[in-house]
């Protein structure tokens, strides 16, 4: 194949689409060249550039068409999306089960997976439950997990079930999937050393084309790339919700490590696992220094309750009643029989123990984390049985 250009890229999507406009610069552009160059920087092989170029065509071609819709139907931008119910914490802290048990509320609406990889054209309510592209990202599942069955061991895999904000990311070229998926270690480092300007912008676009002809409810929403930039999304959202979930970080880095290279081994990325957790510790380390940093604001720290892994697991309903109690919500005695029925049956119980991973397999040295996150330790240390 020949080397990824901008130009080229977006000449593909135009014609893809028949559409011209991409709409005015919102910051996405600069998180396009830094992916662009950063491929390039790596001198892939065929297979990794042509899910580059498959995927980012993909992405510029929602772009061209959430810009045609706003021109046909400038209702669907004016719409109010309400405060938004967020779990934020690092990766691999009990974010998907606190996810999954606050997604269980009847009034909760989340996005599902399929929803956020291909989020055009609207989602219809008539057709929530039997849209054809639920079909066509099973099959996308089902080619990664062929060639890197390990990740059923990690992370669900049911695109029907609540998916998380960075994948939306995407559309706005500023996404942690990225480097996740395809490797890109410059795309990483500018990712963690730069704010990424108007990201929420299009994550609010993206929620307001859910919601115009979809199911309506509070947005219930999870990623950990939100602590990258909290004053962002209290921005675009100030009566948010935020939940920080807390577990050893430098016991969670190898666990991310090896979700991360299972993604590479399907992709044919690099499977150098030293470069794999040098790139963990040092991307999530800066995403908790920029959300400690934030929680500095008085008007930020009331948006937010932390939340222990370890309380979540151990009682998972009073974990949601702490919740709902810090924000004023109703939890509900359908919401509480849900979450019965979902723990009886849940899928990760399955998985426990089945995950294999260490610190020293991926090139982490534990203390040298500890020393780096110091703050953190001392003041979330009782949340994460911090070993004495």
């Amino acid at each position: 194949m020949t080397a990824l250009s901008v130009a080229g890229l977006e000449a593909e999507a135009r014609a893809v689409t028949g559409l011209i406009d991409f709409g005015p610069n919102t910051g996405w552009r600069e998180g396009l060249v830094r992916l662009v160059d950063a491929v390039e920087a790596m001198d892939p092989p065929d297979q990794l550039r042509h899910i580059a170029q498959h995927n980012i065509v993909g992405q510029l071609s929602t772009r061209l068409r959430f810009v045609e819709d706003d021109r046909k139907y400038p209702e669907i931008a004016r719409q109010d999306v309400g405060a938004p119910l967020i779990v934020v914490g690092l990766p691999r802290t009990g974010t998907t089960i606190s996810y999954d048990l606050l997604c269980l509320d009847p009034e909760a609406r989340a996005p599902r997976e399929w929803e956020w990889y291909i989020p055009w054209p609207p989602t219809e309510t008539a057709t929530f439950d039997s849209d054809p592209r639920i079909a066509v990202v099973k099959a996308m599942y089902d080619n990664w997990l062929q060639h890197a069955p390990q990740l059923l061991d990690i992370q669900r895999f049911d695109c029907t079930q609540p998916g998380e904000c960075n994948h939306g990311m995407q559309y706005h070229f500023g996404s942690t999937n990225f480097a996740a998926e395809l490797g890109v270690p410059d795309f990483a480092k500018w990712l963690r050393e730069n704010r990424v300007y108007g990201q929420y912008t299009s994550h609010k676009r993206l929620l307001q084309n859910f919601q115009w002809k979809g199911p309506k409810g509070r947005w219930t929403l999870k990623s950990p790339q939100h602590l990258f930039d909290l004053p962002a999304l209290l921005e675009a959202y100030p009566d948010a919700m935020l939940v920080w979930t807390h577990r050893d970080p430098a016991l969670t880095f190898s666990s991310l490590s090896s979700f991360i290279a299972g993604f590479l081994a399907a992709f044919g990325g690099d499977k150098d696992k030293t470069a794999i957790g040098r790139e963990v510790v040092d991307t999530w380390i800066a995403g908790m220094t920029r959300g400690l940093a934030a929680r500095a604001d008085p008007a930020i720290e009331a948006r937010i309750i932390d939340l222990a892994h370890k309380d979540v697991v151990a009682n998972p309903k009073a974990a949601i009643q702490r919740i709902y109690d810090k924000f004023g919500l109703a939890f509900s005695e359908a919401h509480k029989a849900r979450i019965d029925h979902f723990l009886a049956d849940n899928p990760a119980a399955k998985r426990m123990g089945k995950h294999k991973h260490s610190p020293e397999e991926y090139g982490i040295d534990v203390d040298e984390v500890r020393v780096r996150m110091k703050d953190y330790y001392d003041r979330f240390g009782h949340l994460l049985g911090r070993p004495e």
